[in-house]
């Protein structure tokens, strides 16, 4: 049954899948034990007629595919996930940072979007961001003196994964913030207080 409106705004949208799974325990329990809800996709050839899911969606269809199914026939089983981030490092309107040198433009910048991000504004975020920091770090790179190169954030950045227990052979980028890895994933929580009742958080 339908239990939210199609053309809501995604963060209306992913917080009633949420409530739907977690909040009324009603998700389509898959063979690994997670819950997800079924998206109509057919019905949008019904709609706007046949060859529109080829036409408008042919990475989801060959996405799909690749599992043998095919959602132009069938239906999606889908389930929110985390694919942007809005916390990040402070900047100010050229994107300098508190470290000398440092600038940032993106996704990894925080307080642009404050708590919800909406449909569009990252592509606004980079262009925008992206020419003023650039800028300014052209700027800077003109009046600044160049030091001498060093290697001592990776070697720290060695000793960090290998107190994390994590093996060499496994290949893992350096971060800015090492301890990136190991802080807890409480977002979730954050997320989901504002859906689910008081007692249900810490259980999500």
């Amino acid at each position: 049954e339908q239990f939210s409106m199609p053309l809501e705004p995604r963060d209306v949208v992913a917080s009633a899948i949420i409530r739907e799974c977690k909040g009324r325990n009603k998700g389509i329990k898959t063979p690994t034990g997670e819950l997800g809800v079924w998206l109509d996709s057919p019905m949008i050839d019904l709609i706007r007629g046949e060859g529109t899911i080829a036409r408008e969606l042919p990475a989801m269809v060959r996405q799909f595919g690749r599992y043998n199914i095919d959602i132009i026939k069938e239906p999606m089983l889908i389930y929110p996930t985390l694919h942007y981030q809005n916390g990040g490092i402070k900047i100010d309107p050229d994107g300098a940072t508190t470290v000398p040198g440092l600038f940032a433009a993106g996704e990894v910048a925080g307080g642009i979007h404050g708590r919800n991000r909406l449909i569009g504004n990252s592509t606004l975020d980079i262009f925008v961001f992206g020419r003023r920091a650039g800028r300014a770090a052209a700027h800077y790179a003109k009046k600044s003196k160049t030091g001498n190169p060093a290697l001592e954030h990776v070697r720290r950045w060695q000793k960090e994964i290998e107190k994390a227990g994590i093996a060499k052979s496994r290949p893992i980028s350096p971060r800015l913030l090492p301890d990136y890895a190991r802080q807890p994933y409480d977002y979730l929580a954050d997320y989901a207080k504002d859906m689910l009742a008081p007692g249900q958080v810490k259980a999500a």
